[in-house]
């Protein structure tokens, strides 16, 4: 494909808008998938057009469909762009992909997570796109498949890396990761923090002793709280361990384990093993709220609370003292920043991204993945010293806003899609960070329907 000189770049013509498509696999709860929504609401309008190609939103962890439609984003739905690893959707999916990338004629096609990533690349370069993005918002390459599996998303991801123009990581330790791998050139390398919408957590706390009431909780309690998907990954398993080493120091602790997945049975049990007391809220606040009785449970247990999936994060997080996130591999942890907005101090693993978050005994403690015991050591320091609890929540506030806001963000994914226009010859619009209210999707419903249906 001859494109212009980077020296004398194509304008679009009068009224042309920048086409931008965004590829990820699904939109559900999780932070990819939030940073996702957020760029292509946000970068749209004032001369850029985004648009975003999703697969089915299935999953335990809830879809994100709601909120799609809120900012005003119709997604494109592939059918074949799942999640897992199947070599006749991937194909009819790269071949759709392909197809749609030639008919649409993007200047920049964005992938988001590996999957996506590996075919939204190679269907881009197939159909001649200019410019091609790639943030893998983490990696999978510890913690999440097998040592076959892992082998080959690393090899997939070396060679996918020379098909994009820029790669994105979220922090400089996924960047450092990434390239003692061989994933790419330093230089198509650059850190973009995930933009988190700030105001709902810094706004919060007000609603502390209304939420403790909803929930039975004491105003008086000391509460633990975290927020994730119930999957391996994210190591609920060890907080839950943790309360067992936590001797007195337990008596009268409230833990809120809010989200949903798979592990949720073998969670409930594994609270009820250990003698906790548990409740298992509804979806709503007082709905279908019960508690599973334990005969082994004494009367100054620790009670664990499953909340399951909830949309009032931000209110869930006041009625929290202190937050957990026990991970076993986090690309950033959104999470994270979440908590620290609403001035959580944060216990959190040490690994991928999180040390570039939580500042050790600044703004949190930091402890030793897949360990139960080192977990509880942590939360037993802080929990008998609620004044330098406090402080560290409010060093967190102070390292979260506005540094890792979706403002922040936004700014500094439009001047890199400046910058790799300029460079293939193509004139990007008018500086502007003034987003479109809504956003109307590059493919119309005729195109929308043969796509879907072929």
């Amino acid at each position: 494909m001859s494109l212009p000189s980077a020296s004398s770049p194509r304008l679009p013509s009068s009224g042309e808008q920048i086409r931008v498509l965004h590829v990820i696999t699904r939109m559900v709860k999780g932070g990819a998938q939030e940073n996702t929504l957020a760029t292509v609401a946000g970068i749209h309008g004032g001369g850029w057009s985004s648009a975003l190609i999703t697969g089915p939103a299935l999953g335990a962890e809830g879809s994100l469909e709601p909120e799609c439609q809120a900012a005003g984003v119709r997604p494109l739905h592939v059918p074949e762009l799942v999640r897992e690893i199947s070599p006749g959707q991937d194909l009819a999916a790269l071949r759709r992909l392909t197809a749609l990338f030639r008919k649409e004629r993007p200047h920049l096609v964005h992938t988001h997570t590996s999957k996506a990533g590996i075919l939204g690349r190679i269907a881009a370069r197939r159909a001649g796109v200019p410019a091609v993005v790639h943030t893998p918002h983490g990696h999978v390459f510890h913690s999440y498949a097998g040592g076959l599996k892992t082998r080959l998303f690393v090899q997939a991801e070396r060679s996918c890396a020379r098909m994009a123009d820029r790669l994105i990581a979220l922090t400089a330790t996924e960047l450092r990761e990434h390239l003692e791998l061989g994933v790419g050139a330093p230089g198509q390398w650059t850190t973009i923090h995930s933009g988190v919408d700030l105001a709902p957590f810094v706004d919060s706390a007000a609603a502390r002793e209304g939420v403790r009431a909803e929930l039975g909780i004491p105003p008086e309690a000391r509460v633990i709280g975290t927020v994730g998907r119930l999957v391996p990954v994210k190591g609920q398993e060890y907080l839950l361990g943790a309360l067992s080493h936590l001797g007195s120091a337990a008596s009268g602790l409230h833990l809120l384990l809010v989200g949903d997945g798979p592990l949720y049975d073998p969670l409930v049990a594994q609270a009820r093993e250990q003698g906790c007391r548990v409740v298992v809220h509804g979806p709503t606040p007082l709905q279908s709220t019960s508690e599973l009785p334990h005969s082994h449970t004494a009367p100054h247990s620790p009670t664990v609370h499953f909340l399951g999936l909830r949309r009032d994060v931000p209110r869930l997080m006041a009625a929290m003292d202190l937050f957990a996130l026990p991970s076993l591999n986090e690309g950033m942890g959104r999470v994270l920043v979440e908590a620290m907005a609403a001035e959580l101090p944060c216990v959190a693993s040490r690994v991928s991204g999180i040390p570039d978050v939580v500042e050790e005994g600044v703004t949190g403690l930091l402890t030793t993945p897949q360990d139960a015991r080192a977990l509880a050591g942590a939360l037993a320091e802080l929990l008998p010293q609620p004044a330098r609890a406090r402080e560290m929540g409010r060093a967190g506030r102070r390292r979260v806003v506005p540094a890792f806001g979706v403002e922040r963000m936004l700014e500094e994914l439009e001047a890199l899609y400046r910058e790799v226009l300029l460079e293939k010859g193509i004139g990007p619009p008018p500086r502007s960070r003034e987003a479109s209210p809504s956003v109307t999707p590059v493919v119309d419903e005729a195109k929308e329907d043969v796509l879907c249906r072929s």
